[in-house]
């Protein structure tokens, strides 16, 4: 049986913390193979490709948007909700550590 819940986590420029977010999921979480969810917006700090780079391996699931009019924190979230195929979600920022 797998995982029941999804860990989203949303983030604009946080590279350094989005880091240390999925390495504290991996490493802290009761369900340490459980799916992570990453929606990143208009970054320009390298984000998109750490998460192209290191996705398989971390074993994230990711969406990259360039946006004029921006979703933001909340509409960021709702997304990475609406992509959650477990029971329950965890929602965290980039810069939480679990």
């Amino acid at each position: 049986m797998g995982s029941p819940i999804t860990t989203c986590i949303n983030t604009n420029n946080n590279l350094h913390y989005l880091r240390l977010a999925v390495e504290s999921v991996r490493r802290n979480a009761y369900y340490k193979d459980q799916p992570i969810i990453i929606y990143a917006e208009n970054c320009t700090d390298g984000t998109d490709e750490w998460l192209e780079e290191n996705a398989q391996s971390l074993d994230l699931t990711y969406f990259l948007e360039k946006n004029e009019i921006p979703k933001g924190i909340g509409g960021g979230m709702d997304f990475c909700v609406s992509k959650a195929e477990t029971e329950y979600v965890n929602i965290i920022h980039s810069d939480m550590w679990i």
